[in-house]
């Protein structure tokens, strides 16, 4: 196992978390899948991730001394993007707002997916490359990146990711009792880290408005939680885009599943607190007889589902925060940060940036992958 595993990690720096929750692109493409089943890629690196790890006890920090970097952030882009530069001999430092590192990996996903000692173990590979971690450190408030510069880093990495909600223009959205996907994933979390329920108190019946995996997870993680479980979208349920696994372990465990059904309103209580959803179905028409099918609502199908928590995860979009790092880094319509494609570099000289913050949204692996191509841009730029 313990070479399956250094092979593996010669093209990925987090094989215990792909090994878990990647979208296997890759036996979907299975030539196999013409035959019987594919080649369960996932499961295999995920099993050899997990049993053909070096023991701690025998390994020791390794001391490097090449040049300094930067890396703002410490998610699955930050952190395979350390990874790679530690291994290249360069003195890597990432920089985490949160008190512990991991990004979305370690408060965005649920622990049922990726088990808290499974990520520790792939961010303690990276102290034993070399990587230094400071946490409770938000670059662009409680320090900029022209101190950063300053201080001797030679190339920076920002790699904040998209952990921005996009809000839903519907009446009640501000009610006591809504939140967004994000935000209700990271509460939970750190209420199952504090042991303290009062800090994160909600109701017995949750609804959950969304198609994607950050609905689906929010669903699942209520369920575990004991409370009543909608989840309501626009689409089929073969149109949401989740893996259909993943979509049918949600129903085995208790989730109801509302599809083609589009809200209008989130129905207050006296008190100002969320009571319900009032929604409309949805149906597939011709309307003007062109042969273009499209949703509409179906007359007269109004109805209500009651709620005392409603979750919103409709989507994310980058941290509007990062604009806070340097006025001068530009960025593209959609709030992205603008970098050249061939040298992944910002704006900004010496400055790169790296996953969700580039790309907008995505899945892990593509954020990983990501890091990977920052972590070569910088190499090539600090080998000149």
């Amino acid at each position: 196992m313990t070479a399956a595993l250094e092979i593996i990690s010669q093209r990925n720096g987090l094989p215990s978390i792909c090994g878990r929750i990647c979208s296997a692109p890759c036996e979907t493409a299975c030539i196999l899948n013409d035959e019987e089943s594919p080649i369960g890629i996932r499961a295999l690196e995920r099993y050899a991730s997990d049993h053909g790890r070096p023991k701690p006890s025998r390994r020791e920090v390794v001391a490097r001394r090449g040049k300094r970097i930067a890396i703002v952030g410490s998610g699955p882009a930050g952190l395979s993007a350390a990874r790679d530069l530690a291994r290249w001999g360069y003195q890597v430092t990432v920089f985490e707002a949160f008190d512990r590192p991991g990004g979305v990996l370690r408060y965005g996903i649920p622990e049922y997916r990726i088990p808290e000692k499974v990520l520790d173990l792939e961010i303690e590979e990276m102290v034993f490359l070399g990587v230094t971690f400071e946490n409770n450190c938000a670059i662009g408030h409680t320090r900029s990146i022209d101190e950063l510069k300053a201080e001797g880093f030679s190339a920076i990495l920002v790699a904040t990711g998209a952990g921005i909600p996009k809000f839903m223009d519907i009446p009640g959205a501000n009610l006591g009792g809504v939140f967004y996907g994000e935000e209700f994933l990271i509460r939970v979390n750190q209420r199952r880290e504090t042991a303290a329920s009062d800090m994160f108190p909600f109701g017995n019946k949750v609804v959950i408005i969304g198609s994607g995996n950050t609905a689906l997870d929010c669903a699942r993680v209520s369920v575990r939680l004991q409370r009543h479980t909608t989840l309501v979208c626009r689409k089929t349920l073969d149109e949401m885009r989740v893996r259909n696994s993943d979509r049918d372990f949600a129903r085995d465990e208790g989730v109801a599943f509302e599809p083609l059904v589009q809200p209008v309103e989130i129905v207050p209580s006296e008190d100002g607190h969320v009571m319900g959803l009032k929604c409309v179905r949805l149906d597939y028409a011709d309307e003007n007889s062109t042969g273009t099918w499209s949703l509409i609502p179906v007359p007269h199908s109004e109805f209500v589902i009651e709620a005392d928590t409603l979750v919103i995860a409709i989507g994310h979009q980058p941290n509007v925060s990062v604009g806070k790092l340097r006025r001068k880094l530009k960025t593209n319509e959609d709030g992205t940060l603008m970098v050249d494609p061939k040298t992944g570099m910002t704006s900004t000289r010496g400055i790169f940036a790296a996953g969700n913050v580039v790309t907008h949204a995505g899945p892990v692996v593509s954020a990983i992958a990501s890091g990977q191509r920052s972590a070569e841009h910088v190499h090539q730029y600090l080998s000149k």
